[in-house]
């Protein structure tokens, strides 16, 4: 983790130093923002990953440049001061930072903000192991030993579709009701953990046969909202991401189009556009824009392959005989998303042309 520390007394800058000193020892990248008036006439690095800087602006200023900037902030404080810091800046759990607050005298590292999602939790756990501290956890999950769902589905690279289903959820397993989990069978190949390693404690594995239990999760790269064929219900959609979106377009059409083109062709499939891990094209497209900018909307590499490899993929593709003249090579959106799916890779929606764009969408892992 990008981590920060600040400190505002003699005595918690000395924990400050410290504390940038142990964090690089466990692998963060850690920087100390101490007083002027403390910092003995000089900036120096500590080794490794470790830093001390002069924090020369109002604390303000600072939380307000550095909150978004880092992974966690650990703050050598009273809670108030840290609480008072960063109200304003406090957005969402999925993206706000840690935030873990540690005394002067270093008997408890308090988790504060973004416990499970932003790592807090597990922050103050290795503060207070670094310096003999005290953790202090308060949420509901940890508190009860019930596994939290957003940070199982983080761990396990699920995209969580509705997050008022996620408290639902959660709240069901903290009053120890049990929750119900179905996922499409295919998945066990891609994802190599489903059906070996053990669920977390009071959640239970479902068949579409099983009826005497709601299905409450749905793993699944489906769009839909109903978790089994028999009932009809709101479930919980975590969606892994084992979809490569193959695409050929011609040259400048804006990533608005394309986009529009990806979201009409998956929403026909039922296919969740959280489920895309890549896309793929021909080296031609290495630099279009359009592509480039869906990429970066949808945080997934862009990969590229040339024509000869391209040719190489020996499953049946729709071919083209003006696409052949134009780029070597007889499909471009099939057999780039079947290539970058891998070995097993499955094509699971075929050529979709429109508006100057065709794509495809291929499984990795399908062996079904």
């Amino acid at each position: 983790m990008d981590l920060a520390v600040i400190s505002f007394t003699p005595r918690g800058t000395e924990m400050c130093r410290k504390l940038v000193e142990k964090l690089a020892d466990l692998g963060h990248v850690s920087t100390g923002y101490i007083p002027e008036k403390y910092a003995d006439g000089q900036e120096r690095d500590t080794g490794k990953q470790g830093r001390i800087l002069v924090r020369r602006e109002t604390l303000d200023a600072w939380t307000e440049r550095i909150f978004p900037a880092v992974d966690g902030l650990v703050f050598v404080s009273a809670a108030g001061i840290a609480v008072r810091a960063v109200a304003p800046w406090v957005r969402d759990k999925m993206t706000d930072p840690a935030v873990v607050v540690v005394d002067e005298g270093g008997q408890y590292a308090i988790s504060l903000l973004s416990g499970h999602l932003g790592g807090a939790n597990d922050l103050a756990r290795q503060v207070a192991g670094a310096i003999g501290a005290q953790p202090v956890i308060t949420t509901a999950s940890d508190v009860e030993g019930i596994c939290a769902v957003d940070l199982w589905a983080k761990d396990h690279g699920l995209v969580i579709t509705d997050r008022v289903q996620a408290r639902q959820v959660q709240a069901q397993a903290l009053e120890g009701k049990p929750v119900g989990v179905f996922w499409d069978p295919w998945l066990e190949t891609c994802l190599p953990w489903l059906g070996r390693e053990p669920l977390p404690r009071g959640w239970k594995r479902l068949c579409k046969a099983d009826t005497w239990q709601k299905a409450r999760i749905w793993i699944t790269v489906s769009s839909r909202e109903d978790g089994t064929e028999q009932e009809k219900r709101p479930v919980l959609r975590l969606v892994p991401q084992v979809l490569v979106l193959g695409i050929g377009c011609r040259r400048g059409v804006a990533a608005g189009q394309i986009r529009q083109q990806v979201e009409q062709v998956l929403a026909g499939a039922g296919l969740d556009i959280s489920a895309l891990c890549r896309i793929a094209s021909i080296d031609l497209k290495k630099e279009e824009p359009g592509i480039l900018d869906l990429a970066g909307q949808l945080q997934v590499p862009y990969e590229t392959f040339t024509a000869e490899e391209l040719e190489n993929v020996k499953q049946p593709v729709e071919e083209s005989d003006f696409v052949r003249s134009v780029t070597g090579t007889g499909n471009v959106c099939e057999r780039a998303a079947l290539l970058s799916a891998g070995e097993h890779g499955r094509l699971v929606v075929g050529k979709k042309p429109g508006n100057g764009i065709t794509v495809a969408v291929a499984a990795r892992g399908w062996k079904y």
